[in-house]
């Protein structure tokens, strides 16, 4: 008879994310993970058959959960604010650059290892239709005026929202990354948003 699972799956990959985000893909272990848990490696072994997999788990949980975390923004009074705070809070959880880095060296697997970039291109797609249902329920609320390019617009929030991090990364990571996106998503869609809409969360600057 199989011995019950005592940990989640959910939670493993939790203690995961926190690992890869202190020690990077590479040098991340099954021990430092499971120790996070309580499980020994020998017991992800079993459960996930490597490293790798626990890895390509992740990146699969992840590319699942995010997605329906901005998707969420489509109900908010302001979808269109509450998309820019989702967005920052996602941010808002890289605490140091050093950890922004190993960030980044997981995107270069998700890129180099074609496993993962399935993953990764799933993922990209999954955001941008989130984000476009949001910017759909913003314009349908009054909240964002229509342009000739909102075709593309989910695709320029996405690449300001990665822009953003990576060049407040390169900035040596002296402002907050929540602030600093934020700052940055009210940039490009400011100039879209209604004048009636109650702007004040906007960060000065």
């Amino acid at each position: 008879m199989a011995r019950p699972r005592t940990v989640a799956d959910e939670t493993i990959l939790a203690a995961a994310a926190e690992a890869v985000a202190a020690a990077g893909p590479a040098n991340v272990t099954l021990a430092q993970i499971g120790g996070r848990v309580g499980l020994t490696a020998a017991a992800l072994m079993r459960r996930f058959g490597s490293k790798d997999r626990l890895l390509l788990a992740l990146a699969r949980h992840d590319a699942e959960a995010l997605p329906a975390r901005l998707a969420g923004a489509e109900s908010a009074e302001q979808p269109v604010h509450a998309l820019i705070e989702a967005l920052a809070a996602m941010a808002g959880a890289v605490r140091s650059t050093t950890e922004f880095a190993n960030h980044l060296a997981f995107l270069l697997l998700d890129m180099s290892d074609p496993r993962f970039q399935q993953v990764s291109r799933e993922y990209t797609v999954a955001v941008e239709a989130a984000i476009g249902v949001v910017l759909r329920a913003g314009r349908a609320a009054g909240e964002l005026r229509a342009g000739a390019d909102d075709e593309g617009l989910p695709r320029a929030v996405h690449a300001a929202y990665n822009g953003a991090l990576v060049t407040w990364g390169m900035a040596g990571g002296d402002e907050e990354p929540a602030a600093y996106v934020q700052k940055q998503l009210l940039f490009v869609l400011g100039s879209r948003l209604s004048r009636s809409v109650d702007r004040a969360d906007q960060p000065p600057g």
